[in-house]
């Protein structure tokens, strides 16, 4: 199962900013997977595959549920957590009617340094 973001569009934050990340979720052959009545947990994983931060259902929203589109929303303080890094993985666990599934999103974020304005 597969995430991706909407228009193939990677993800990007800077560390200390809020930030909405909205993806959509498929099945194998690429159609998007119905979100009604759906719950979430998001892990971003840090460096290597290891630390992943998780986020909880209440983060969450649905966007779309027919197109499998859904969003996470991050405050200020979660953004730190995250770690430094390109091409970042982020998993997200999707439960239907309490079928669990896993999603993959491969190489699609981008978490940068909060650099003060020199």
């Amino acid at each position: 199962m597969l995430l991706e973001t909407p228009n193939l569009q990677p993800l990007e934050f800077v560390q200390g900013n809020t930030a909405v990340l909205e993806f959509v979720a498929t099945d194998d052959q690429g159609n998007p997977q119905n979100l009604t009545g759906a719950s979430f947990s998001t892990q971003i994983l840090g460096a290597n595959g290891v630390g992943p931060v998780v986020f909880p259902n209440g983060q969450h929203s649905i966007v779309s549920a027919s197109a499998g589109t859904f969003s996470l929303s991050l405050a200020a303080t979660d953004t730190p957590n995250c770690g430094l890094g390109l091409h970042k993985e982020i998993l997200t666990t999707i439960t239907i009617g309490g079928v669990i599934q896993t999603y993959r999103g491969v190489n699609i974020l981008t978490v940068y340094n909060d650099v003060p304005a020199q």
